[in-house]
């Protein structure tokens, strides 16, 4: 990987890290919430309602996947690469227990809440491995 890729690639992980990681967990308590509907709201609001502006709101998922699709490329191959599949892996998981939000048990809710701790932090890893690559 040659310098000016490395710093792009830094770049990319660094806004994945920002608009996905971050975001996902934007409005997490420390405690999980006691209350099931308001674990229900929060995760709507953070999985589901991620990026709100005057046009919507947009998904982690989506976000990740235009992510993934504009940037992903400069992670092809070795540690970056394995760590991109983790991530997208626990996205693909999101994804699906997402789309049932309204019907998930308390127990399906947990899930969903540890799969967003799980995706901040391997978006954190990535984007230490990728200013750790760096020459």
């Amino acid at each position: 990987m040659d310098a000016r890729l490395s710093a792009e690639a830094v770049r990319a992980a660094e806004r994945l890290r920002h608009d996905v990681g971050k975001s996902v967990r934007l409005s997490a308590p420390d405690v999980l919430e006691a209350d099931t509907e308001a674990l229900r709201a929060r995760l709507r609001a953070d999985v589901l309602e991620t990026r709100r502006d005057r046009s919507g709101s947009t998904a982690a998922a989506t976000l990740f996947d235009a992510w993934r699709q504009e940037q992903g490329g400069l992670f092809q191959a070795g540690a970056l690469a394995d760590r991109l599949a983790e991530l997208g892996r626990a996205i693909d998981q999101i994804r699906r227990l997402a789309a049932r939000l309204d019907a998930l048990d308390r127990p399906g809710l947990e899930r969903l809440d540890g799969l967003t701790r799980e995706v901040a932090e391997r978006c954190r890893e990535l984007s230490a491995a990728a200013k750790a690559a760096r020459p």
